[in-house]
């Protein structure tokens, strides 16, 4: 049978087409066999390739084994082998260049596949590798009837596809890598909170048979396994277990059973393995299969059982046995986790037994009864009494397990303070120094209160030292020690928390400005130059709305890692908090070495990060300064590097910027800005102008002006300034509200008054992004229609800027649909020059927006300005939204704009804006242009055929 292999040369769109559709199926999470099917499909399809494989390497045998396609007809089999060598390939092949063989009947190494290739009608045959991290995984094989068929477009094609199978294959791995790490650390935890219980239950139980019973209840309830139980073996028969505590089994378990510990008919079994090891272990049941002395009653479905040996005084003394559901319940950390665990039961079974044994003793004591039972009662602490003649008294098992000594406490007693210590050398860090010490302290004869001690291990022991006097007597001396490493380490990571970020583990503010001025010491004395930056990530709070807070922490890592990639050991990386990073690099010699290590760091940022099913593409800003160029304190130097970064987001973003003393200048003038606008809002200094909104196919007069539009001026000078200088006070959290409740009144109150004096035309308002989303925007809505509640009668409207709906989309959305709701028009202003688009317009309940005069004023002469109108108002009016162009300044704008089916206009050739009292006698006057005459008919009959007062 043959098959046609020699298809025709693709086409441009087909190659196009082709490389669409394999980058879609990256996007979509798929298992690797079913990404290769859905790429053979597409090279088949879309470029006529012809007997396309993919195989998948393995190097251990040497053969490349066939993934795809799975399924083959038996008479296909011949030219879909289930394996390649490996030897097929030459040096090329494993750099990632194609293996091109044009001649497959003469190239040598290709007997084995002559048959099939002639019976197939296959001449050429390429492979092309799949690389994965680099390295060469699989490989993509297509063969064809003529070697033309493989032109240099199509092997850079089936590069390119190959390449993209690579980058499914590593996302893939990712995921999968993903997936694990986020179940094994859910274990852990799981595992890590029955520690924690498990200390509680050592700490606060009443009695051993309490402790027993709520470690059987914690591993059962916390733990969520099926079942758990201790048995402890019996003191006056060692082979003996008996059952002390259980939680899952059944009421009629045997209570006890014997165990032989030497005997070999249980070594495979987890229980009797742990009993004799000392270590944990794990074992998997088959069903109900357990061996005849294990409780069976209740364990029927447990397939994973773990065996925890409990040791008190360095012996076994018992089982902690757990029997979970699933195989692979108890993986490497967990067992370690829970072998902790059982060291933290049986010690406070050793704590049980040691407190009643202490009670016992007490009564043999002679000195101060109730401080003793006191100390003995303390967790984990070791109690050694001496005598007035340097001779043991006492000691407690605490004692001997913090030492690590191998005899008992009564072993201990009756020694001299010399031999005693020569068994507690190897514990001690430093034992002369200890020595020395423990001299000094005798010495003295004074009560000493939390010295501590440097153990082997980076072991902490606390110590104290009481004289025990009676009746004015000294007796002997009571020595108290405790291991406090574990609360030393949360010291440490207490510690850390206040000095390094949580999320990205990096330096945190307060620590940034240490190594800061360290750097600025080490800079000065080395005559070299140290560069400051502030870096912030663009359009962070998107990565949030579109992956949620736990996606963009990771987001924030990444990132960061990406940045120390770029940076030498010496230089610090810090986080501000939220999206923004402080740089510090020392030993610079110039500042074009900065700007190469400024565009690495942003080039690194700008890679594709697959994260969470989402491809995310990260920009930022990053602002500099070098001292000793810059000779600022600390905070000078990052306060000089914010103001450079915030110049380089006003420069367009993702990019860098070098501070210059006239950034901090612009500053001063901003929050000076800031501070006129406060007090002209105070004292009434601020003014609104009015200017005209016309319809372009418009009669005179009142008919043919569609609106007016409210302007913010400032009036504390000769001349009125435009918001164009205080654009940034406008969104100011303390003074955006204010400003917007004055316009909102001022603008209602003149509209009221044209009303009553006969025009009846509706006014609009620009409102500030950050009074839009305020909680209390419709009460100051509410409140200004109380005052003016004549305007509803014409209606007003409100026109947002294009970054109003994208700094937070949901809630602009909510809020405009509340205001068309109340009969509120709402408009999108200085369309094009933000960050909005198309898209915008139909989600948002928006009635009209404001085409920028940007686009309008160079409309007649630049044809890109024209197509650009051209295309927002037809969109627009499919869309049915009415478009406003703004900075008409010509009759011919105007012509020109109707005719591409604009029917609003506002500009300078209408009108200046205006003072509210020149607004009525303006309306009356107005007379439309000649030119717009044609268009009168047409508004006249629209005008006839609405019903009066509409």
């Amino acid at each position: 049978m043959q098959i046609d292999t020699g298809a025709t040369a693709a086409s441009s769109e087909s190659f196009y087409a082709a490389l669409s559709e394999i980058g879609q199926l990256l996007m979509r999470p798929l298992e690797p066999s079913v990404l290769y099917e859905a790429v053979i499909e597409v090279l088949e399809r879309r470029i006529g390739a012809r007997l396309v494989m993919v195989g998948e390497l393995d190097r251990s045998s040497g053969w490349l084994r066939r993934i795809a396609p799975a399924q083959v007809a038996p008479d296909m089999a011949d030219i879909y082998p289930e394996r390649i060598p490996l030897s097929l390939a030459r040096p090329g092949f494993w750099q990632g260049e194609p293996q091109l063989d044009a001649d497959v009947h003469h190239v040598e190494g290709l007997q084995m596949f002559r048959p099939a290739y002639l019976r197939h009608g296959v001449h050429a045959v390429v492979a092309v590798p799949v690389l994965k991290f680099g390295e060469v995984c699989a490989a993509l094989v297509i063969r064809a009837s003529q070697v033309g068929f493989f032109t240099a477009r199509m092997i850079e094609l089936l590069q390119q596809a190959a390449a993209s199978i690579g980058l499914g294959l590593e996302a893939h791995e990712q995921r999968t890598r993903l997936l694990q790490s986020v179940q094994d650390e859910a274990r852990q935890r799981r595992a890590l909170r029955l520690l924690s219980e498990m200390i509680k239950l050592v700490t606060h139980s009443a009695d051993e048979q309490a402790l027993l019973a709520g470690a059987c209840r914690v591993a059962r309830c916390i733990g969520g396994y099926r079942v758990a139980w201790i048995g402890l073996l019996d003191e006056d028969d060692p082979a003996s277990l008996r059952v002390r505590a259980q939680e899952g089994l059944a009421d009629s378990v045997v209570a006890s059973f014997r165990f032989i510990p030497d005997g070999s008919t249980h070594a495979g079994d987890a229980v009797a393995r742990a009993l004799s090891s000392g270590q944990a272990q794990v074992s998997h049941p088959a069903g109900a299969d357990h061996l005849d002395w294990t409780p069976s009653v209740g364990m029927s479905g447990v397939r994973a059982l773990l065996a925890l040996p409990l040791q008190t005084d360095g012996a076994i003394v018992g089982c902690f046995v757990i029997g979970a559901d699933e195989a692979d319940a108890f993986s490497a950390i967990e067992v370690q986790v829970f072998a902790e665990t059982a060291v933290e039961l049986g010690l406070g079974i050793q704590m049980q037994r040691a407190q009643a044994a202490r009670l016992a003793a007490e009564q043999e004591l002679r000195f101060n009864l109730q401080h003793f039972h006191t100390i003995l009662s303390k967790q984990y602490a070791g109690i050694l009494v001496m005598s007035e003649q340097h001779r043991v008294s006492f000691t407690n098992a605490a004692f001997c397990t913090l030492f690590g000594l191998s005899e008992t406490p009564a072993e201990l007693e009756g020694q001299s303070m010399e031999a005693l210590y020569a068994r507690l050398q190897p514990a001690y860090r430093d034992p002369e120094r200890e020595w020395r010490r423990i001299q000094e302290i005798m010495a003295a004869d004074e009560p000493v209160k939390g010295d501590e001690v440097a153990m082997n291990g980076g072991r902490t022991f606390l110590r104290d030292f009481t004289p025990i006097r009676i009746d004015g007597a000294t007796q002997g001396r009571l020595w108290h020690q405790r291991d406090i490493t574990e609360q030393k380490m949360h010291e440490a990571r207490v510690e850390r928390l206040a000095f390094y970020d949580v999320v990205t583990g990096l330096p945190n503010r307060r620590l940034l400005f240490e190594l800061l001025e360290q750097a600025r010491t080490r800079a000065t004395k080395q005559g070299t130059l140290l560069a400051v930056g502030v870096l912030d990530l663009d359009r962070f709070k998107s990565v949030n709305d579109t992956i949620g807070h736990g996606g963009g922490d990771q987001v924030l890592a990444e990132a960061s890692a990406r940045i120390l990639g770029m940076l030498r050991e010496a230089d610090v990386l810090a986080r501000f908090g939220g999206d923004e990073f402080a740089l510090v690099i020392s030993g610079l010699d110039s500042r074009e070495q900065l700007d190469v290590i400024s565009r690495c760091i942003l080039q690194a940022l700008r890679a594709p990060l697959n994260l969470m099913g989402e491809q995310l593409y990260l920009s930022a800003s990053v602002g500099w300064t070098l001292y000793p160029l810059d000779e600022s304190d600390a905070e000078g130097l990052v306060r000089h590097a914010d103001l450079a970064m915030y110049a380089a987001k006003e420069e367009g973003k993702d990019r860098g910027s070098l501070y210059e003393p006239a950034m901090e200048l612009e500053q001063v003038r901003l929050q000076a800005m800031r501070e006129r606008i406060a007090q002209a809002l105070q004292q009434s200094r601020l003014q609104l102008l009015f200017q005209p909104i016309v319809y372009i196919d418009g009669l005179p007069g009142l008919h043919g002006v569609a609106g007016m539009e409210a302007l913010l001026r400032l009036g504390d000078t000769n001349e009125l300034i435009e918001p164009a200088k205080f654009m940034h006070v406008l969104d100011d959290p303390q003074l955006a509200r204010p400003i917007g409740r004055y316009v909102l009144d001022e603008a209602l109150r003149c509209c009221q008054s044209w009303m009553r004096s006969g025009i009846s035309i509706p006014v609009s308002i620009n409102i500030s992004t950050r009074h839009l989303l305020h909680p209390a925007f419709f009460a100051d809505i509410d409140a200004v229609l109380d005052n003016y509640p004549d305007v509803m009668d014409v209606g007003f409207g409100i026109e947002v800027t294009e970054t109003g709906p994208s700094m937070d989309h949901a809630r602009a959305k909510v809020v405009i649909e509340e205001c068309r709701r109340r009969g509120i028009r709402v408009g999108l202003d200085d369309f094009g020059t933000g960050s909005a688009s198309l898209s915008h317009i139909q989600k948002l309940d928006i009635e009209h927006i404001k085409l920028d005069q940007s686009f309008v004023r160079d409309i007649l002469s630049d044809e890109r300005n024209m197509a650009i109108a051209a295309g927002v108002i037809t969109t627009a009016r499919m869309l049915a939204k009415t478009v406003i162009a703004e900075g008409v300044e010509t009759a011919e704008q105007g012509d020109l704009l109707a005719s591409l089916g604009c029917h609003q206009l506002q500009g300078f050739s209408i009108s200046r804006p205006m003072p509210a009292e020149a607004v009525p006698g303006w309306v009356a006057g107005w007379v439309p242009p000649a030119s717009w005459g044609s268009l009168v008919n047409e508004r006249q009959s629209l005008l006839a055929s609405q019903p009066d007062g509409a």
